[in-house]
C-alpha cells in the first residue's frame, strides 16, 4: 500500500491573529498536513497562536525577527528569510508537496474536495501553478469576526485579466530534489542564477502544469500565468482587502516581502476587485467549519483568537482617530470596487 503523500504550507505572518484559525482549518480540511509559520514583530498574539498550534502538534512556529542571513549579512524581508530557511526544517524534509501561501490565500479546488484530487486530476507533475483570483471587500466597511470565506464573494472576472496583479500564481511543487530553493510564486531550479556557462539552469525532466493539467516549458515560468493558462482544477482565492476596516490595519502593519512599498490607494485600487460574484468556495466551507470547531474547542486557542479580535478592533479605532488617515479612510469607504491600473512590481 502506498503511503499517503504529505502536503506542507510555508507561510509568514504579522498581526494576522483574527484570521489564522479559519485559514488553518480550511487548509486542514482540503488536505494540508503541516504548516511552518514564521512570525515577526507581532502585537496581536499571532505568534502566541502559532506557538499554541505547535504545542498541539498542528504546526511549527519559527520566530522570524532575526533575518540578517542574506549575502554579506544583509537583512532579508520576512518572507524571503522564511523561504531561505524553510528547507532546513524537519517538516519540509518530511513533505512530498510544498507551497508558499499567505493567510489571505485560499486554494479553491474545483476538481474534488482535496489536494490528492487536484494532484490526480492534473496528472504526473513536479509543479502545478495556480492563478490568483482577486476578491474585493464587497463594499463591506466594518470588520466582523466571521470567516472570510463566508463574507466576500465579489471578485475579478474568471476569464479576463484586467490588470497584471490578477495574473499572479502560486505553485504547489514536489519536494523531490528537482528544485534548488523556494520562491514566492514558484520554486527555483538548480543553477537558476548561475552566470557560469558550464552551470546552466536544470529544466530537463521537470514536468510543470497549469491548474488545468496542461504542461508548459518550465524554462519560461515567471511570477504570473502564461498564454493558454487554464483554471479547470483550481484557483487561489486571494482576499487581499477583506473589509475596509481590516485593510486599514493591513496598511498600518506593512508588507512581508516588498517591505518598502506602501499598501496605499494604488494597491487598494488594484486589489479591491468586485466585478463578478463567485460562491464556489462554499463547497469547502462545511469541512472548514468542522476543523474550525475542533480548533476552537481548545480553550487556549479560543481565548487567543478572542484576544486577537479585540486587538484588531482597537487598532481600527486607533487608526480612525489619526488625523493623517482621514482621506485614505474616506477613499476605502467609498471605493467603487473596480480595479484600476497599477505599476508592475519586481519579481
Amino acid at each position: 500500500m502506498v503511503d499517503k503523500e504529505r502536503f506542507l504550507v510555508v507561510t509568514t505572518m504579522k498581526n494576522e491573529g483574527p484570521f489564522m484559525l479559519e485559514w488553518i482549518a480550511f487548509n486542514r480540511a482540503i488536505g494540508f498536513d503541516d504548516f511552518i509559520i514564521y512570525t515577526n514583530s507581532c502585537d496581536d498574539g499571532t505568534d502566541a497562536i502559532a506557538m499554541r498550534l505547535e504545542e498541539l502538534g498542528l504546526a511549527a512556529h519559527i520566530d522570524n525577527n532575526k533575518r540578517k542571513i542574506g549575502r554579506n549579512g544583509n537583512e532579508l524581508s520576512p518572507q524571503l528569510a522564511a523561504l531561505r530557511l524553510a528547507p532546513r526544517h524537519e517538516k519540509y524534509a518530511a513533505a512530498d508537496w510544498v507551497i508558499c501561501a499567505d493567510v489571505d490565500e485560499f486554494l479553491n479546488i474545483r476538481c474534488g474536495t482535496s489536494l490528492p484530487d487536484l494532484v490526480n486530476a492534473s496528472g504526473p507533475a513536479d509543479a502545478i501553478s495556480i492563478c490568483w483570483k482577486l476578491f474585493g471587500n464587497d463594499t463591506r466597511r466594518n470588520y466582523e469576526d466571521v470567516p472570510i470565506t463566508e463574507q466576500f464573494f465579489g471578485c475579478a472576472p474568471e476569464d479576463k485579466i484586467n490588470i497584471y496583479r490578477e495574473a499572479g500564481v502560486k505553485t504547489l511543487f514536489r519536494n523531490n530534489g528537482a528544485f534548488e530553493r523556494m520562491g514566492v510564486h514558484r520554486p527555483r531550479v538548480k543553477n537558476h542564477k548561475s552566470s557560469d556557462p558550464n552551470l546552466k539552469p536544470v529544466f530537463d525532466g521537470i514536468t510543470w502544469r497549469d491548474a488545468g493539467g496542461n504542461t508548459t516549458d518550465p524554462s519560461q515560468i515567471s511570477w504570473r500565468t502564461w498564454k493558454g493558462f487554464k483554471h479547470d482544477h483550481a484557483r487561489l482565492h486571494h482576499y487581499a482587502v477583506r473589509s475596509a476596516d481590516s485593510f486599514l490595519v493591513k496598511r498600518d502593519r506593512g508588507r512581508t516581502n516588498h517591505v518598502n512599498m506602501d499598501q496605499g490607494q494604488e494597491y487598494f485600487d488594484a486589489m479591491n476587485a468586485n466585478y463578478e460574484r463567485d460562491y464556489s468556495i462554499l463547497n469547502h466551507v462545511p469541512g472548514m467549519l468542522t476543523e474550525l470547531a475542533k480548533l476552537k474547542s481548545d480553550k487556549v486557542l479560543n481565548d487567543l483568537h478572542a484576544a486577537a479580535v479585540e486587538w484588531h478592533r482597537a487598532k481600527i479605532a486607533d487608526i480612525k482617530s489619526r488625523d493623517d488617515w482621514g482621506d485614505f479612510i474616506e477613499m476605502t469607504y467609498n471605493h467603487s470596487g473596480q480595479a484600476r491600473s497599477a505599476e508592475k512590481p519586481k519579481d
